[in-house]
């Protein structure tokens, strides 16, 4: 697998993958790990003067600069140094500041266009998709949305019905054949949030083992 590991968890909004790919990192000790997100590589789009947020389709791949996180996956499994932006949701900006990112010996990113780019996708070591039920999606993202971001269910769903559905089934669900592991994940929606980190480490312990595999090579 060479010296490094780079792993790519993809699958819908909401699917859990930012929390699989959590428990894959802990999984990595003693070993150094890092989580990346695909979110913090959104182009600069609100720098357009004709740009419009409450028209612009964030869930199409187009929206991801896929070419910059290429360049700094391929520097960080090579050993290297990064400066990853830092993506301004709230403006839809990339801020003036970076963000300095060292190595890891496993580097796990998780977004859900990660395998629409072919680019991005060669550099994985090991590809996971999230499968998780529409239902369990809106479910999640309802609840996220409303209780950390501030919105309305309103909101939510008129978005989740015009562009995230429809572009997951466009876009990131095709994606599931690129995989090399798929993790089903049809119940996070109904456990209790104290309960999910052990739910989601039972759902990581494929990728974990992938990583045993990895730390016996490098005889950790």
């Amino acid at each position: 697998m060479g010296e490094r590991l780079l792993i790519g968890v993809t699958g819908g909004s909401a699917s859990g993958k930012t929390e699989i790919a959590r428990a894959a990192a802990r999984a990595a000790s003693p070993l150094s790990a890092i989580v990346l997100a695909e979110d913090d590589y959104y182009g600069d789009h609100g720098a357009k003067p004709d740009f419009d947020p409450a028209a612009f389709n964030f869930d199409h791949p187009e929206s991801r600069d896929h070419g910059l996180l290429a360049e700094h996956l391929a520097a960080l499994k090579a050993g290297e140094t990064v400066e990853a932006p830092i993506y301004d949701f709230t403006i839809h900006r990339r801020r003036d500041d970076t963000r300095v990112i060292s190595t890891a010996d496993v580097i796990v990113v998780e977004g859900i266009h990660l395998f629409c780019d072919r680019e991005v996708c060669d550099l994985f070591d090991l590809r996971v998709f999230v499968e998780a039920p529409d239902d369990v999606r809106l479910a999640r993202r309802l609840l996220r949305d409303v209780e950390e971001r501030g919105r309305t269910a309103y909101t939510v769903v008129q978005q989740y019905l015009r562009t995230v559905r429809p572009m997951h089934h466009e876009w990131t669900q095709p994606t599931r054949t690129e995989a090399d592991l798929v993790i089903t994940n049809a119940e996070a929606a109904a456990r209790p949030a104290d309960h999910l980190s052990d739910f989601f480490h039972d759902l990581a312990k494929p990728v974990a083992e992938k990583i045993d595999a990895f730390k016996a090579e490098r005889g950790v």
